[in-house]
């Protein structure tokens, strides 16, 4: 098989949300980028056969279906939207992959960050804290992300997805950003993957993120990340707030060595 095989199957899929939910960062992963993404995993021996594979919040099965191609043992494909899991179904069948493929129905656990802020603000107040007016940005922001740290931490395996630790070999995940909304759920994912993964990880980042994300899988993880591909992420006029055609975002796609 070949790199223009696997994109010349993705092409003839539905690649779109039914019902795109920005609070979700529902956007479609172009033909091009899945393929190079899981053929990368399966020029490493992270995809193919012999191998299984778990794509985590795989939206309308892009990552699923070149798996399936590239004739992996077994792909679950996992999902918190009903919709999107049923297109992901629905193009398996058209590829005539499903038989390789289980569909599941699940919400990896948001990052709560707000009842850790409350306690340390009530620790800080019994301490006699400081006041609201005279508050750091650069230093707010630092704790905020030390908060989501510390949940992602705490909260250990319970990251809301009914699968046993180590049960594939691989795990490919496009995550949220983790901006606004969704802060923290970049790294929610990652860590949820490493836990269901026994081989390895592909996920994508935003490049600007990558200092902070190596050093906080080597230092706090204890896990080795490498940097196999920098890609852009074509985003398509989706919603309403959207004032362009279309943006790409430079992102690194990462392997985390288990």
């Amino acid at each position: 098989m070949r790199l223009k095989h696997l994109e010349s199957a993705l092409s003839s899929i539905q690649r779109e949300f039914p019902n795109p939910d920005v609070t979700l960062e529902q956007y479609p992963s172009s033909p091009e980028l899945a393929a190079a993404v899981v053929w990368t995993a399966f020029e490493r021996g992270d995809v193919g056969p012999g191998r299984t594979v778990l794509d985590l919040g795989c939206g309308t099965g892009m990552l699923t279906a070149a798996a399936a191609v590239c004739e992996s043992d077994h792909i679950w494909a996992l999902d918190i939207d009903e919709n999107a899991l049923q297109v992901c179904q629905d193009n398996l069948q058209e590829l005539e992959l499903d038989h390789q493929v289980s569909f599941l129905l699940a919400k990896v656990k948001p990052v709560n960050v707000r009842a850790a802020k409350s306690s340390k603000g009530q620790k800080g107040s019994r301490k006699g804290g400081t006041s609201q007016r005279g508050a750091n940005p650069k230093l707010e922001s630092r704790s905020s992300t030390q908060d989501v740290r510390d949940q992602i931490l705490a909260d250990g395996d319970q990251d809301g997805i009914p699968l046993a630790s180590d049960c594939v070999d691989t795990v490919l995940t496009n995550p949220p950003f983790g901006t606004k909304s969704n802060a923290g759920m970049d790294l929610r994912f990652l860590k949820t993957a490493t836990r269901l993964a026994k081989r390895s990880v592909y996920s994508f980042h935003k490049t600007s993120t990558r200092d902070f994300l190596k050093k906080h899988i080597e230092s706090v993880w204890n896990m080795s990340m490498t940097v196999v591909a920098e890609m852009e992420f074509d985003i398509p006029n989706t919603y309403q707030f959207h004032k362009q055609k279309n943006v790409n975002i430079q992102v690194d796609l990462i392997r985390i060595d288990l």
